[in-house]
């Protein structure tokens, strides 16, 4: 079994191993350490599906310097039984359906966390026979993001000195 349940006592090493290879990475390029969530996996179309995974392959918008570090997974529908994760010629597969009956219904991976930069994508499937768009699962890890610029400071009269109504000061 590659899976473990959160109640097992190796669960919070594994979480903290996940966590300093994410913090190590941050330190080095300057960047943040967020757990991952819908912003990450789907962009501009997280408020779609928000905490679940769509059907088929999904491709994450994340920026050339990001990391994904993927320590478990959170499965909460019986009929999503498998989720593949592909980065270049390296795919790893891990049979899900079985952490839907566990009592928290998350699993720890037992090996090395997965460590993605981007480019990489994410494939699902299901057993069900309904027409469904989406599974109700999710990969619990942590998004290493690199820092932004913080915006331009804007006075009254906006960032090119333009007045409310937005035409150009006399």
């Amino acid at each position: 079994m590659w899976l473990l349940p959160l109640s097992r006592a190796d669960a919070e090493r594994i979480i903290r191993r996940s966590y300093s290879i994410a913090s190590d990475h941050a330190r080095k390029v300057g960047a943040r350490v967020e757990p991952l969530a819908p912003k990450h996996i789907y962009g501009g179309d997280a408020d779609k599906y928000g905490y679940s995974l769509a059907l088929g392959r999904i491709n994450p918008p994340l920026t050339e310097a990001s990391l994904v570090v993927i320590w478990g997974f959170y499965n909460y529908d019986e009929y999503f039984d498998y989720v593949r994760f592909v980065e270049g010629g390296r795919v790893v597969e891990w049979f899900v359906e079985p952490i839907a009956y566990y009592p928290e219904r998350a699993a720890v991976w037992i090996d090395e966390p997965l460590v993605f930069r981007s480019g990489f994508s994410i494939e699902t499937h299901t057993t069900s026979s309904e027409q469904r768009d989406r599974v109700y699962g999710w990969p619990l890890g942590f998004a290493v993001l690199p820092r932004q610029p913080p915006p331009r400071p804007r006075g009254r009269r906006g960032a090119r000195g333009e007045t409310r109504a937005g035409e150009p000061q006399a």
